[in-house]
């Protein structure tokens, strides 16, 4: 589908005059040069534009095209090497190429699934041109059979899973966040505390990032991170990270990719209808609002999205009495992008993230009344600035620093000590804990022009350097361990209050290269060097993974890998000496003989520290898919099979966009 459109500036030519008097026609021409030069002159520097629409279309003479969403369009041109222009169709399957200089281009235009269309088109200064491009599809059918979404693709040598924005609306996921995203995920289970273990993992040994930016608490290393759910473009979980990229892990990896505006304004509502707990009757069980307001600051230039979300539940525990039966938390969430295009080679991205949380009665049941359970306060915030700046030889250059804080309060509902005994618990919550975090961190990767040697080598450097660094205060009450008589078993007392920090650098250097043998065979190669300050050691971790295609017509992927992952100590060891020394006593029957004690424990840790190291290998495993893609001649179907599913929802969203 290759055509040529041409566009010329007309002129006219006026044949020598045959006048008698040739000096009034010589005094015209001259004014006339004088009036038309410089403003020919001008036009010379005039830059042009090309827009137009992408659409889609059966091979049914009948049929009619439809508008086609996300096709990529590339501009290229011989006259002009160092240059590319790129840029997507939006919701209306527009596009617009703007600041062209004069020039024959090729544009080509992609879309998964369709023949890629290329056009050559000539453009003279100052020129608009306005291009309708038809994509043509075949009528078939695609039957695909996946457990998630990213499992099976063809072209990494490691397993992941990419669950999109739109499944993130679509699948019944209780929290309606995107930190259940992971859930889908073979692999990823969640714990009785709420708490997802990924390969086997304990909570903190998975690596947790937002756009590249590690967001995990700093202390314990879980993830210390939310924003409201229309914010998230896509969430991607590898269950093994054998890129060099990883570190500071031994379980798996999840990255949140953000949404960004556009040059059309957007408004975009969910939620604003409460659950009770009775039908439209009782009190407030749910209340999840969120808005969102996305579009352009400068068009073609800069663009924001901002949103907004709150949510308070109420969770209710029919075995205890009434009015001392709830445990309530509330959140509010707050996201802020703006992205920059400096120019054609040079992008500019800022994040700003507030999520404050609040929980009364934590972890109340049966055994523990509300009296037992403690309040927790949670505050966050991320703020991250990022540049993309692309070379002349179409490598590029990613840097990121973010600035991190994360606070969390723990106290009880009194100062009475807490009393544990066999058929409940009583007395209030032993622990006082105020503590304070934050972390700076400064990332750099380089992205290698594309190599020739022996196959197509794509080579990815980056270095990492970050610091993190932890107050707090701690003030432990009594804690009264009672038999079944209620008898005194034993006595635990804490020392008067402390205060505690600590602080930890972090410097990371990596190098990774992607190598395609063929068609049939990618092996991903990669070196890891780490410095972790806290425990004193240098780490280097060698990876290696590889995909194989046996087929050549048939969908089928045989992967495997090897790599050695270190993962980082807990920040919560460098104050672990600083904390409130315990006294246990240890008493008879009657509970009043003491028999052991009162017996001191000194907080120690070990003079040598090494971080936890995890060698990973996983065989040969092979997948396949069998795919029917039917494509009517006004739409695109695409019917898939998934895994067993036997929940529905329901929820009203409104969304408004114009231009």
């Amino acid at each position: 589908m290759d055509r040529k459109l041409t566009s010329r500036a007309s002129t006219s030519s006026t044949p020598w005059p045959k006048c008698k008097s040739f000096y009034p026609f010589l005094l015209c021409t001259a004014i006339f040069s004088l009036l038309v030069l410089p403003s020919s002159a001008v036009a010379q520097h005039l830059t042009g534009r090309i827009k137009g629409t992408v659409k889609v279309t059966s091979e049914d003479p009948d049929a009619t095209p439809t508008l086609l969403v996300g096709a990529r369009l590339t501009l290229v041109s011989r006259d002009l090497p160092d240059q590319l222009f790129k840029s997507l169709t939006d919701e209306a399957g527009n596009f617009i190429f703007t600041d062209l200089p004069a020039a024959t281009f090729v544009l080509t235009v992609e879309a998964d699934g369709l023949a890629t269309v290329r056009r050559e088109i000539s453009l003279v200064s100052g020129a608009g041109l306005t291009v309708e491009i038809v994509m043509k599809a075949t009528i078939s059918e695609t039957v695909i059979i996946r457990a998630e979404e990213g499992l099976l693709s063809t072209a990494e040598t490691t397993t992941s899973n990419t669950v999109q924005s739109q499944t993130l609306k679509d699948v019944p996921l209780r929290a309606e966040n995107y930190q259940s995203a992971p859930l889908l995920t073979p692999g990823v289970v969640q714990g009785m505390d709420g708490v997802d273990h990924q390969k086997g993992a304990r909570a903190g040994q998975s690596a947790y990032t937002v756009n590249g930016v590690d967001v995990t608490d700093p202390v314990t290393g879980k993830l210390a991170f939310d924003i409201p759910l229309d914010a998230a473009a896509n969430v991607r979980t590898e269950e093994n990270p054998y890129s060099a990229v990883f570190g500071r892990l031994t379980g798996g990896s999840t990255d949140l990719e953000t949404k960004g505006g556009s040059n059309n304004f957007k408004v975009t509502a969910a939620r604003f209808f409460p659950t009770f707990t009775g039908f439209f009757s009782g009190q407030i069980e749910s209340f999840r609002p969120r808005i969102t307001f996305s579009g352009p600051v400068v068009r073609d230039r800069l663009f924001f999205l901002q949103s907004f979300e709150y949510r308070f539940s109420r969770t209710q525990v029919p075995s205890l009495p009434d009015s001392v039966d709830e445990t309530t938390s509330e959140t509010f969430n707050s996201y802020t992008q703006f992205d920059f295009n400096v120019n054609k080679t040079n992008s500019l991205k800022f994040v700003a993230a507030f999520f404050p949380e609040k929980i009364r009665f934590a972890g109340l049941n049966t055994f523990n009344p509300q009296s037992t359970t403690p309040n927790t306060k949670r505050r966050g915030s991320l703020v991250s600035i990022s540049d993309q700046a692309i070379f002349k030889d179409s490598s590029f250059l990613s840097s990121t620093f973010s600035y991190k804080t994360f606070d969390f309060d723990v106290f009880g509902q009194g100062t009475q000590p807490l009393e544990l005994l066999p058929e409940g618990n009583s007395g209030n919550y032993f622990a006082d804990i105020r503590r304070r975090s934050q972390r700076f961190q400064l990332r750099e990767i380089y992205y290698a022009h594309g190599l020739e040697f022996h196959g197509a080598h794509s080579l990815k450097l980056g270095g990492e350097i970050a610091y993190s660094r932890v107050t707090g205060v701690f003030r432990e009450n009594p804690i009264l361990i009672k038999r079944l008589d209620e008898t005194l078993a034993q006595r635990i007392d804490f020392a008067a209050e402390e205060n505690v920090s600590a602080r930890v650098g972090e410097f990371t250097l990596f190098a990774q290269d992607r190598w395609v043998v063929n068609k049939k065979v990618t092996l991903d190669v990669g070196l890891r060097f780490d410095r972790d300050q806290l425990a004193r050691q240098n780490t280097i971790s060698p990876r290696f993974s590889f995909l194989y295609l046996p087929l050549k017509d048939q969908p089928i992927v045989i992967r495997g890998g090897i790599g050695l992952f270190y993962d980082r100590a807990p920040l919560s060891v460098g104050y672990f000496t600083q904390l409130p020394e315990r006294t246990v006593t240890t008493f008879a029957a009657d509970g009043i003989s003491i028999i052991d004690g009162p017996r001191r424990f000194d907080n120690l840790v070990a003079p040598q520290l090494r971080n936890p190291r995890s060698l990973r290998a996983s065989a040969a495993s092979a997948t396949w898919s069998v795919q029917r893609q039917t494509i009517s001649s006004s739409s695109l179907l695409k019917h898939q099979v998934r895994g067993p599913s036997c929940l529905a929802t329901a929820a009203v969203h409104a969304t408004a966009s114009f231009k």
